[in-house]
């Protein structure tokens, strides 16, 4: 019982947002690294958060804005930001410039705002972005769908911004009762209504995101990947690149921008102390493409699926068990890197049994990756009979099996890639780069039947195809024709009768 408690204790290990010896909270607000609260302790001085009488300032440098929230996945800083009326027949209002800071006005995460009798155009060194126009007819109480107040319109922002203007111009016909003031701001636009009246009900929400240039890169150990390739869209063709700790395929615990700031998240830390589960997440997106949460699963490992249990199998079917020492073993963070968390952009193909993607290995290598549709355990035979038919052969024309993942429901099998598609799509694509000789079509014949005869004759075991198509005969490289009568889709793998 003392050794089931302490080894629950460890899996459940307090996440770490922040440096050792500075503290990662200011009141109820979370500040995880790359910010800091106090010197040293942030990434770099614009990153530095100074807690007063329990709520977090960003530095002088910008205003000593109250900070709301920080978000790590969608690399945002939510703030407090001034909500400036106006009750004059126009003027023209300056937003706060974020002039050298590594910040910038989100695109996504925020709505132009129009709120009073008038209108508003929204302008970037005099070009103008966008604008929208509230009347004071029949005025109603907005709510967040439509406005947030008395007479109001929103509209998006065309790119990410450092600075902007807005001009307001009142309208001639005035509710009776709002004075003809109007307003126009930026606000975050997943806030709910009452957030939006902060204190006296003169500051707004507004999410930045936050930038980490090359030199900022090296300050950071990340737990996962460092990724430089996210590109943001600043205006007028011009883009700015930003480092991000990322770890894509699952939530987690703490900060991915410390070596160890990746702790599983609590659902998933209890759910693997129960022997014999794991647990599994997928992306919900909304309807702007952004990630909006996640799908939690805490499913059943089957036994069978295990090594042990792998090589138990192979026993009973009179295969060398040494056999899986042959076989690399995939992990699912390996794979889930490799396809994008099994994008749908990566399919390669569908079978009645399972999907094929595309992936590109740790090593830039390009494999074929096999994910089983099904998670019944009837399916776990077929498996494990799949893995050790594919890892008897090897013969040219015939698809490399290069490794597997055992560890979960769904098995996954890792194939060599074959990158220019099947001879059914080469014959009747009209529109095919390489048209099929007669020499071509010959070829292809007499390699599918070496391959054939390999499997029927030159191994211990014979296995036969039984699913012998055009759909099954893959191209590896048409300029030289070398061909590969192999299987790609679950429902075809070859058979031992």
């Amino acid at each position: 019982m003392i050794i089931f408690l302490s080894l629950a204790e460890a899996s459940l290990a307090v996440p770490k947002y922040s440096k050792s010896g500075c503290k990662d909270t200011c009141g109820n607000i979370r500040i995880p690294y790359p910010f800091g609260i106090g010197a040293d302790y942030s990434v770099n001085p614009w990153y530095i958060v100074d807690c007063i009488s329990l709520k977090p300032y960003l530095s002088a440098a910008l205003n000593h804005l109250e900070v709301l929230s920080v978000n790590l996945e969608d690399q945002t800083i939510t703030v407090n930001m001034p909500k400036i009326s106006d009750c004059q027949n126009s003027s023209q209002i300056m937003g706060i410039d974020l002039g050298r800071s590594p910040f910038l006005y989100s695109k996504s995460h925020n709505n132009f705002v129009v709120e009073g009798c008038g209108n508003a155009v929204m302008m970037d060194h005099g070009s103008t972005l966008t604008g929208c126009s509230a009347s004071c007819d029949n005025v109603t109480v907005g709510n967040k769908n439509t406005g947030l107040g008395f007479s109001c319109c929103q509209t998006t922002i065309p790119y990410y911004l450092k600075s902007y203007t807005m001009n307001l111009t009142r309208l001639d016909r005035q509710a009776g009762g709002y004075g003809g003031c109007r307003s126009a701001f930026l606000v975050d636009k997943n806030s709910s209504d009452d957030t939006f009246v902060v204190r006296d009900g003169s500051f707004v929400p507004v999410s930045l995101l936050w930038t980490l240039s090359d030199l900022d890169k090296h300050k950071v150990t990340c737990c996962d990947a460092l990724n430089g390739g996210l590109v943001v869209d600043t205006g007028n063709g011009t883009t700015l690149n930003t480092w991000k700790c990322s770890r894509d395929y699952r939530p987690f615990e703490g900060s991915p921008y410390l070596i160890d700031g990746c702790q599983d998240t609590e659902e998933c830390a209890k759910c693997k102390l129960d022997n014999g589960r794991y647990c599994d997440y997928t992306r919900i997106y909304d309807v702007d493409g952004l990630a909006k949460e996640w799908n939690f699963t805490c499913g059943h490992i089957l036994i069978a699926a295990s090594i042990e249990g792998f090589q138990y199998m192979l026993q009973q079917k009179e295969i060398d068990p040494s056999l899986v020492n042959k076989t690399i073993l995939f992990t699912s963070r390996e794979l889930a890197k490799a396809t994008d968390n099994f994008n749908e952009n990566r399919v390669l193909g569908r079978g009645g049994q399972g999907t094929i993607y595309k992936g590109m290995l740790a090593d830039g290598k390009i494999v074929a990756v096999k994910k089983s549709k099904s998670d019944d355990e009837s399916q776990l035979e077929q498996f494990i009979n799949e893995v050790v038919i594919l890892s008897q052969v090897n013969h040219r024309n015939l698809v490399k099996l290069l490794g597997c993942f055992l560890e979960t429901e769904v098995p996954l099998l890792v194939f060599e890639y074959i990158p220019n598609g099947n001879l059914y799509d080469c014959i009747h694509n009209e529109s095919h780069e390489f048209p099929l000789s007669l020499n071509m079509r010959l070829q292809i014949a007499t390699e599918v039947a070496q391959a054939l005869a390999y499997l029927h004759s030159a191994i211990s075991i014979p296995i036969y195809h039984r699913d012998i198509k055009t759909s099954n005969i893959l191209l590896d490289g048409l300029e030289g024709l070398k061909h590969k009568g192999a299987p790609r889709t679950p429902h075809s793998i070859p058979s031992r009768d």
